[in-house]
């Protein structure tokens, strides 16, 4: 399965997870399901540690690519996205490439 397939699935389960209540379970969410979604569909092996090269894998961010901002939000900086994580539980991902918002999920607390 191509690359933006991959990404589509991982929306659309994204998208139906139950909403998250705080920025670190919607992080994690996104990790999980980032995972799962490659492990599942993608033709390259996961490598460990995720090298800082593209294989054409997606991997969730990378430790030191997570930032927690003053007001609790968290901003993972993956190689095309920009993942924000709020303190409600909501997230919002930036395309880097493709200026505008690839995704959006309220959070369970509004």
């Amino acid at each position: 399965m191509e690359i933006h397939e991959r990404l589509e699935v991982f929306y659309a389960r994204l998208h139906a997870a139950p909403a998250c209540a705080t920025a670190e379970e919607a992080l994690a969410l996104v990790c999980r399901l980032t995972e799962e979604v490659e492990d599942e569909f993608c033709p390259i092996q996961r490598r460990e540690p995720p090298p800082l090269e593209s294989t054409g894998r997606l991997y969730a961010p990378r430790a030191d690519s997570i930032r927690t901002m003053p007001d609790g939000t968290i901003r993972a900086n993956a190689r095309r996205h920009t993942i924000i994580c709020r303190v409600d539980g909501s997230i919002v991902i930036v395309n880097k490439r493709e200026p505008g918002i690839a995704f959006t999920k309220p959070g369970a607390i509004h």
